[in-house]
């Protein structure tokens, strides 16, 4: 850790701010709400034109993601002891499955979770930005083993298959519906992308275990994050007068 950063340790309990069971995460539910109204009340008609920007997510960018997501378990959620002992000491491979959609597109990114040598939990994020949505879920995926790795099947060691069909393209919506959706995940992916930043610039490499000083570090940075995403999730509710 460099010296004089400005994220010290302090002696204050950390803040518990995300929750898990043994079978899923749900993540940023309210966005997927929105979607299904908007769509359910025909609000969102498809537009004649496909989509002129490119809306795939960086690989790198759904790693950032995931890793942030991870980190949120078990720095900030010491009261769980369970879910604290999971991860910690965990990693996020940087090599996702890639779920496709019907036309073979990228639809979810899905990274792997390593301790020791063994892969332990996944987590799923957009691979298309007009999900409106980061980070969808983090869980088991239901290959989970008896000896607590987490194997799809013999010829899969990463619990999924890659380019399986997952689901249906995502449509292209009206010009206003696009922006809320890519403004949605700007907000998740801004929040990640300064997580991973600011540890760097503390001298923390993410891709590897933290000590227990470099958890208090980056506990001290996911709170200033959480905050600032927060004001800009409020700034795009008042924009386009929704509830996220």
């Amino acid at each position: 850790m460099t010296k004089g950063n400005r994220y010290q340790r302090k002696d204050r309990p950390l803040k518990e701010v995300v929750s898990m069971n043994r079978s899923m995460i749900p993540l940023f539910a309210p966005v997927a709400l929105i979607v299904a109204c908007v769509v359910a009340c025909g609000c969102a008609a498809a537009d004649d034109q496909p989509i002129a920007v490119n809306t795939t997510v960086p690989i790198e960018h759904g790693w950032n993601q995931a890793t942030a997501a991870i980190l949120e378990q078990y720095v900030l959620t010491r009261a769980n002891q369970e879910t604290y002992d999971m991860f910690n000491g965990s990693t996020v491979s940087p090599d996702p499955a890639i779920l496709l959609d019907s036309n073979k597109s990228p639809l979810y990114y899905r990274y792997y979770v390593q301790k020791n040598g063994k892969t332990v939990y996944a987590v799923q994020v957009s691979a298309n930005k007009l999900l409106g949505t980061t980070v969808t879920a983090i869980g088991d995926f239901g290959y989970i083993g008896r000896d607590g790795s987490m194997t799809a099947n013999e010829s899969d060691s990463h619990g999924a298959e890659a380019g399986f069909v997952r689901g249906t393209p995502v449509p292209s919506y009206t010009d206003e519906y696009t922006r809320l959706m890519l403004d949605s995940w700007e907000v998740g992916d801004t929040y990640a992308r300064n997580v991973v930043r600011d540890a760097e610039n503390a001298g923390i490499d993410l891709s590897t275990p933290l000590s227990d000083e470099e958890r208090e570090v980056v506990g001290e940075i996911l709170r200033e994050q959480i905050g600032q995403r927060e004001q800009r999730i409020q700034e795009v509710e008042k924009n386009y007068r929704v509830s996220l």
